[in-house]
């Protein structure tokens, strides 16, 4: 057992003992804190050495899990918190989580979309990398396609139909559904497939593998991403590409039923999350359509 689970245990043992919390309390607590731990030890971090700009990094990384409720992720944020405090009063962390962790602060956390031109400018940056083959692939499913990170990880060489510019992820609750696959996606998929995909493990049915031919992980695929958006001005996670997919198919015009199919969501008041529209596009629109701007057209 690592150094920083045996701190959460000592904060767990508190919250029964000296606050007198309920079992089923402290398990909300364990089920929250246990995703920090994994996190901080994934990346060999110790608790005493973690820095803020780190802390940043794991706040956008989980307020980027879509599923995640805003309300899910404020929870989160709230039991960090609570152990951090605590941690800092035990002396085994240094800094303080007042102004990072602070309720009104969360939506500085919540993933964005990137405009066009900084989309292009990713494929730019994967298409240049060490692995462009591969990046490239990893960012066309969860953009072009709208997949969750989860769902792009996930995919199988048996879920793509190039030849009829399908995919078929398989999404929440265990359903598949038909997403359509654009020429250049097709052209980037193949590419990987065809081209890069590593063969040393043939009986990995995955299509993006990591650079020992196996399944990529979600951490893996993070550092993918924050490697080739680390040139914008925003933080970016994995579910801002799929974010920034349902934005720009809204902007163009797409029904939000036609769009809540693609995206695979159970309910239509899920997909008007995206309705955030950019402000300057609402105004285009409005002095185009609108009879009063189009000059008596």
């Amino acid at each position: 057992m690592s150094l920083n689970s045996n701190r959460l245990d000592a904060f767990l043992s508190h919250l029964g003992v000296e606050r007198n919390l309920s079992p089923v309390t402290i398990q909300s607590y364990q089920e929250d804190l246990r995703h920090f731990i994994a996190w901080l030890d994934e990346n060999g971090i110790d608790l005493k050495d973690l820095q803020p700009e780190k802390l940043d990094e794991f706040l956008t990384l989980t307020a980027g899990q879509e599923e995640y409720s805003p309300t899910s992720v404020a929870r989160h944020f709230s039991s960090l918190r609570g152990f951090l405090k605590y941690m800092q009063i035990q002396g085994e962390y240094d800094y303080s989580t007042e102004s990072m962790l602070a309720t009104p602060k969360l939506g500085h956390y919540l993933p964005q979309y990137l405009t066009r031109e900084e989309i292009d400018s990713v494929f730019e940056s994967a298409a240049n990398g060490k692995n462009p083959l591969r990046d490239t692939a990893l960012i066309e499913l969860m953009y072009s396609g709208g997949l969750r990170i989860s769902e792009a990880l996930g995919i199988k060489l048996s879920q793509i139909d190039l030849e009829n510019e399908w995919l078929m992820p398989i999404g929440k609750g265990n359903k598949q559904r038909l997403v359509p696959l654009g020429s250049k996606a097709k052209e980037n998929l193949r590419a990987w497939i065809e081209e890069g995909r590593p063969l040393t493990h043939p009986t990995t049915d995955n299509i993006i593998l990591n650079a020992h031919g196996k399944p990529m992980s979600r951490m893996g695929a993070w550092k993918i991403v924050q490697l080739h958006t680390m040139h914008l001005s925003k933080q970016v996670s994995p579910h801002t590409f799929r974010h920034s997919f349902a934005t720009h198919c809204l902007e163009a015009g797409m029904d939000l039923r036609v769009l809540q199919e693609l995206l695979g969501h159970a309910d239509i008041s899920t997909t008007q999350i995206y309705t955030h529209v950019d402000k300057d596009f609402i105004k285009q629109e409005h002095r185009s359509f609108h009879p009063r701007e189009m000059g008596g057209k």
